[in-house]
C-alpha cells in the first residue's frame, strides 16, 4: 500500500510538472492568425478599395475570401485611376466589359500562394487567366529579378513592378505592384524575357514591320486564323547563325516567317511536343516550307543536319504561344 501511494505521489509531480511545461510552451509558440486576402485589402481601404470593387463586379471577391493559396498581384487605388478605372467606371461596365475585366484581373492571380523569393529570376510562370475559352490552358506572366522585381518588362511593356512585396494572407499572399498589368499577346511575352533581345531587334525593325504586325494581332482561340506559335531563338543562337551575315531584308523577312506558325501549336511535355511526329507549315510560302519534330521529342530539323532543341515550352499570350529555341531555323533562301 505504502509502495502504490508513493507512486501515485511521483505520477502526481509528473503531471504537474508536464501541465506547467505545456503551458509555458503554449504561451511561447502562439501561432499567429493571418488574415484573409479580402481582410487585407478591406483593412487598407485607401490603397485597394478600387480591387475591392473590381473583385466584387466580376465574382471574383468569394474566391480570396475562402481558404486557398493564391499569389495576388495588387495594383492600388493610384494605379487602376491611372488604367482609366474607378469604382464607377466598374459599376457601369456592361456584361462584355465585366467578362474582359474579369479575365484582366484573373491574369494578376498566380494559383499557389508565391512569396518573392520564390519568383523566377528569369522566367515564365502561369496565372489563373485563360487562353480564350480554354480550361485547361492559361495566360503566361514573366518575373525578373536582375532590378527588383519586374513582371512583364516593366509598365512600358504593359507590366508593372512589384512595389511592396510578401503581405501574408490566411490563403495566400499579396504583392503591391505599380501598375495594372494588360493580358499579354505573344510578342509582349517575347519583348519581356532580355533572353529574347536579339529576336526583338529583328521583329522591330523598320523592314519587318509587317511581321511584327502579324504577330500583334488580336485572335480569340487557338484555332482561330489570326492565332500564332513562334519558336523564339535565344540571343545566343543568334549569335552562332552565321547563315544570317550579309542577308537583304527579304531574306531576313523569309527567316522570321520560317519560325511564326499559324494557329497556338502547345508542347505536351518539356521532353516531348507530341506523341506522333509533327511536320509543321510555316508561314514561309512559296513553295511551302516545313519543320519537323520527331514524336516524343523537342528536336526540330531545318534544312540543315543540326537540329534546334525547345529550351522552353507553352510561352501562353492572348493571342497565340511561343517556345524558347537554341538556334535560328535556317529555311532555303
Amino acid at each position: 500500500m505504502k509502495l502504490i501511494n508513493k507512486i501515485s505521489k511521483a505520477l502526481a509531480v509528473v503531471t504537474v510538472a508536464l501541465l506547467s511545461f505545456s503551458c509555458e510552451s503554449d504561451s511561447e509558440n502562439v501561432v499567429e492568425k493571418y488574415p484573409t486576402i479580402v481582410e487585407v485589402l478591406d483593412a487598407d481601404a485607401a490603397n485597394f478599395s478600387i480591387l475591392k470593387a473590381a473583385l466584387v463586379k466580376t465574382g471574383l471577391l468569394n474566391t480570396f475570401r475562402n481558404p486557398g493559396s493564391y499569389t495576388i498581384l495588387a495594383p492600388k487605388n493610384s494605379a487602376f485611376i491611372a488604367a482609366g478605372i474607378n469604382e464607377t467606371t466598374i459599376q457601369a461596365m456592361d456584361p462584355t466589359q465585366v467578362g474582359a475585366l474579369n479575365r484582366r484581373l484573373r491574369y494578376h492571380v498566380l494559383t499557389v500562394g508565391t512569396l518573392a523569393a520564390d519568383l523566377p529570376s528569369n522566367g515564365y510562370v502561369n496565372t489563373f487567366s485563360p487562353f480564350g475559352t480554354s480550361t485547361s490552358t492559361s495566360i503566361s506572366l514573366y518575373s525578373n529579378k536582375t532590378n527588383g522585381v519586374v513582371i512583364n518588362g516593366g509598365n512600358t511593356n504593359g507590366g508593372a513592378t512589384v512595389l511592396q512585396a510578401d503581405i501574408n494572407a490566411s490563403n495566400g499572399v499579396i504583392h503591391v505592384i505599380s501598375h495594372v498589368l494588360s493580358v499579354p499577346k505573344v510578342h509582349n511575352l517575347i519583348i519581356a524575357n532580355p533572353d529574347l533581345s536579339s529576336l526583338v531587334g529583328v521583329l522591330t525593325s523598320a523592314p519587318q514591320a509587317a511581321v511584327l504586325t502579324d504577330i500583334t494581332t488580336t485572335a480569340t482561340g487557338a484555332t482561330t486564323a489570326l492565332s500564332r506559335t513562334v519558336f523564339a531563338p535565344t540571343n545566343a543562337a543568334f549569335g552562332s547563325a552565321a547563315f544570317l551575315t550579309g542577308q537583304s531584308d527579304a531574306n531576313i523577312t523569309k527567316v522570321l516567317r520560317y519560325h511564326l506558325v499559324n494557329n497556338n501549336l502547345r508542347a505536351s511535355s518539356s521532353t516531348s511536343f507530341a506523341s506522333t511526329a509533327q511536320t509543321i507549315n510555316t508561314q514561309l510560302t512559296g513553295p511551302q516550307q516545313t519543320i519537323s519534330i520527331a514524336a516524343g521529342t523537342v528536336k526540330i530539323a531545318d534544312i540543315t543536319a543540326a537540329n534546334a532543341t525547345i529550351r522552353t515550352i507553352n510561352i501562353q499570350g492572348s493571342n497565340g504561344v511561343a517556345h524558347i529555341i537554341d538556334k535560328v531555323l535556317q529555311p532555303t533562301l
